[in-house]
């Protein structure tokens, strides 16, 4: 039987000695734009310290911007990459390519959103709407957006978080009437919303 004490130094031995020897540039935080890409494939360095420093660049740039529903979500799939990395059940290349390839929807995420001129979480709501194959969804989103305008104080007030929750339904409801897809659909816009405000 293995001593508990003796079991726990030994993990903070290991990760200390792991994170000390040949990792190099660890912790490097890059700019998440449109040369990420490019600057990552071309720097130096295993494709393990790219995964890790890629992961919390792309977690600063949705802590930096929280208002921003698409980097919340996307930090979200990042930190989903980093657990299957770190319990090796994606490879180091694997991960790199799916981290990269959040990069790449991000910018064209962002060209997308500059053409339409909508915010955050109008194109967010947009972008959720067209996944789920909603019909008019420009026009619904642009609706969510004005709910939004409407009850500012929606995070602090019980009865204006009521009252946009109704709109953002009533606004999807137009669309489609299968109520458990419109439910599941406000129910996971203001759960990323929620988690935005604890970045």
């Amino acid at each position: 039987m293995v001593d508990r004490e003796f079991q726990a130094k030994t993990n903070y031995l290991v990760r200390e000695q792991v994170g000390s020897y040949g990792v190099g540039g660890l912790g490097e935080i890059v700019a998440i734009n449109g040369n990420t890409i490019e600057l990552i494939k071309n720097k130096q360095g295993g494709d393990g310290t790219k995964v890790i420093n890629l992961i919390k660049s792309i977690e600063k740039l949705a802590e930096e911007n929280s208002d921003d529903p698409y980097l919340i979500a996307m930090a979200e799939r990042a930190r989903a990459v980093q657990e299957s990395f770190e319990q090796r059940q994606t490879s180091t290349a694997e991960a790199l390519a799916e981290l990269l390839s959040e990069v790449e929807g991000n910018e064209t995420r962002k060209k997308e959103q500059a053409e339409k001129s909508f915010d955050g979480l109008t194109y967010f709501v947009y972008r959720s709407l067209l996944d789920a194959k909603v019909q008019n969804a420009e026009t619904v989103s642009r609706k969510i957006r004005d709910a939004f305008t409407g009850f500012p104080n929606w995070k602090r007030s019980e009865n204006a978080f009521r009252e946009l929750r109704k709109k953002v339904t009533f606004a999807l409801f137009a669309e489609t009437e299968e109520l458990d897809r419109v439910t599941a659909m406000v129910d996971e816009l203001f759960t990323l919303l929620e988690k935005a405000d604890r970045i």
